[in-house]
């Protein structure tokens, strides 16, 4: 398999866990990707032919058990690469998804699992994404967003999308994996929420609301 191939495979399993749909749409692996739908539709014919997915008419793409163990494997490698990467080289959340993205391919699975117990067992990386075992299994995959929390909740930062200009924005305020807040005010017409944590307010607009994940 080739880069491009593997990034469309672990980007429908992705969606499949965070959508909870085996079944995913060309339109949304456009939009995650970035692609055009043609380029979509060309790579997903590829991928069929090779037996990684299926196509089913008029509602997606689902991935094969083929297609889902080399997912695993490339997702497994590539998270606990990051979790190496932040806690004994210093790479910033910014910084690491580019390194491990060539990393995942270094290295057989019996490197990857004498990572992961060097690491001690990490389930999740560095951005709140869970790192599946062997056979896919997960540990929770926290999809609520802080744009669907109420006020007065509380909320606790769990996952983040891996996007850079999110995470330039969460190193700029401060705000980190694990942190708690109340949810002070939620104002719909401007587009934004109003967090507070020790007495220190926080300014979240709607978009950047809809990329945080907690509980």
């Amino acid at each position: 398999m080739n880069r491009a191939e593997e990034d469309y495979i672990k980007t429908i399993y992705e969606l499949s866990i965070n959508n909870d749909s085996k079944i995913i749409k060309n339109i949304d692996i456009a939009e995650s990707l970035g692609f055009t739908d043609q380029s979509v539709n060309e790579m997903v014919k590829k991928l069929s032919v090779k037996g990684f997915l299926e196509f089913i008419p008029y509602k997606g793409v689902k991935l094969t058990e083929k297609g889902v163990k080399q997912a695993v494997r490339l997702i497994r490698a590539h998270r606990v690469w990051e979790v190496f990467l932040m806690d004994y080289l210093n790479y910033s959340w910014q910084e690491v998804h580019e390194q491990a993205e060539f990393l995942e391919h270094a290295g057989n699975d019996e490197l990857i699992e004498r990572l992961y117990l060097f690491l001690d067992k990490p389930k999740y990386c560095g951005h709140g994404n869970p790192i599946p075992s062997h056979d896919g299994t997960l540990s929770t995959v926290f999809k609520k967003s802080l744009f669907e929390f109420n006020v007065n909740d509380k909320f606790t930062l769990k996952r983040v999308l891996d996007v850079k200009e999110l995470l330039s924005f969460l190193d700029e305020q401060n705000l980190k994996i694990d942190d708690s807040f109340i949810i002070q005010e939620k104002n719909e017409f401007s587009g934004y929420t109003k967090l507070v944590k020790d007495s220190q307010e926080y300014i979240i607009t709607n978009k950047i609301a809809k990329m945080l994940f907690g509980i």
